[in-house]
């Protein structure tokens, strides 16, 4: 689930994204008690528009419209490693 836009960049019908995304990086390590936990990190993606097929200009249903897509997202590097 994206809980964050950082940039959104159309090109034509190709459509760039850039967010924050939840649960994609692990944060602590399993052990033999807890499970794994995961944290939200700065991805990117990009998808195809359909030729009659508009972005929503509401942030609200951008993000709805966004999270109903099935994004295979890119974990960014973090620029303090």
């Amino acid at each position: 689930m994206i809980l964050s836009i950082d940039e959104l960049r159309q090109e034509n019908d190709l459509v760039f994204v850039r967010a924050v995304v939840e649960d994609v990086v692990q944060i602590r390590f399993q052990t033999y008690h807890e499970p794994a936990e995961y944290g939200p990190a700065l991805c990117e993606s990009s998808f195809y528009l359909d030729e009659d097929e508009q972005l929503p200009e509401n942030e609200e249903q951008l993000l709805n419209y966004l999270n109903s897509l099935s994004l295979d997202w890119e974990v960014l590097p973090n620029d303090w490693d």
